[in-house]
């Protein structure tokens, strides 16, 4: 370990795990932009909301800092982040980083656009059976990796709204996001004679869940009375007492 990195460690530790009893810690979280789940509009950041009410049954406080997807893994694996929201366990990630319980359930789909009206179904039981079709993706998502392995032709951006705008000018054939985001970016970037235009393939790319991820070198991260188990009890609580759901529905996502 570098002495750099050793002193960062070392800052970490004292200014989250140190301080008087009276203080309230404040953990740093990245994320990019991904409405209706996380964004600097806090009316469209359902977690901005659902970590608040988890700092409240912490006794802490969470900072959210917004940049590109890329930026926010290195955040966490350089300690200059506690935990980055919203991200997909994969075996790569998961040899440098923990993973929280599930913040939430979610459904990729792939979405085209199409003036004409919904097209014949492109069905494909494999990734490599869409290489006829350009993709369009986000750097430093879960499936950048899966999409390379299966040989497809990727467009890649920063963010899902340049996806998407792509989409609707015909560079691209597909774009793949979570249901609710997708939705939520064509209701947001055209106008309502195009959105109908907007279409999902029946087949999903994925099922699963999105979780925070935080660096195994973070001070004080592991164990039962760690950050990353404290965080997992007052999730699981809010879940419980009916706070989650209450948050969800704000958001829409209930």
């Amino acid at each position: 370990m570098s002495l750099c990195r050793r002193q960062t460690l070392l800052l970490l530790g004292s200014s989250v795990l140190c301080l008087p009893a009276a203080a309230q810690a404040t953990l740093v979280i990245v994320a990019g932009e991904l409405p209706p789940y996380v964004s600097e509009r806090r009316e469209q950041s359902f977690l901005s909301d659902l970590f608040e009410e988890i700092g409240k049954q912490m006794g802490m406080r969470f900072e959210f800092r917004f940049m590109p997807w890329k930026r926010c893994e290195i955040a966490v694996e350089d300690l200059q982040a506690w935990g980055a929201v919203p991200y997909v366990q994969t075996p790569e990630r998961e040899r440098k980083h923990l993973f929280s319980e599930p913040l939430y359930a979610k459904r990729t789909m792939f979405f085209y656009y199409s003036p004409s009206g919904p097209r014949p179904e492109i069905g494909f039981a494999l990734l490599s059976d869409l290489k006829p079709y350009r993709i369009g993706g986000v750097r430093g998502y879960y499936y950048e990796q899966m999409f390379a392995e299966a040989g497809l032709r990727v467009d890649f951006a920063v963010g899902e709204e340049q996806s998407f705008v792509k989409l609707r000018a015909g560079r691209v054939d597909l774009v793949p996001a979570v249901e609710a985001v997708g939705r939520d970016m064509i209701k947001t970037l055209f106008p309502p004679e195009e959105q109908a235009h907007f279409q999902m393939l029946e087949r999903p790319l994925h099922l699963g869940f999105n979780f925070l991820m935080s660096s195994r070198q973070y001070p004080g991260n592991a164990g039962a009375t760690g950050l990353l188990a404290r965080f997992n009890r007052a999730l699981a609580e809010l879940r419980r007492n009916g706070v989650y759901n209450a948050v969800a529905a704000r958001h829409g996502l209930s």
